[in-house]
């Protein structure tokens, strides 16, 4: 797998080839298109409160070992985070 800083490189590369007059949101909208195709997202360090209570209402019920909830918790959360950040 790519490091992330690869994958940024090659992502700007692909969005724009001119030498004058770049398009930094179109580099920047390959960056994240880039990212999220090698399964990557970009969220806040700190959760929105509505990503939260979304999280916490979506967990499953019932007993899950420690390791299992955060793997559940965690990928809720990534997974879901572009509804509530812009």
């Amino acid at each position: 797998m790519p490091t992330i800083q690869e994958i940024i490189a090659q992502s700007i590369k692909d969005a724009d080839k001119s030498f004058f007059n770049e398009d930094y949101m179109k580099q920047a909208k390959s960056v994240v298109e880039g990212l999220r195709k090698s399964g990557l997202e970009v969220v806040p360090v700190k959760p929105p409160e509505e990503l939260v209570t979304y999280a916490s209402e979506n967990i499953p019920l019932g007993r899950l070992r420690p390791t299992d909830f955060i793997r559940t918790m965690y990928s809720t959360m990534v997974a879901n985070a572009r509804k509530f950040v812009s």
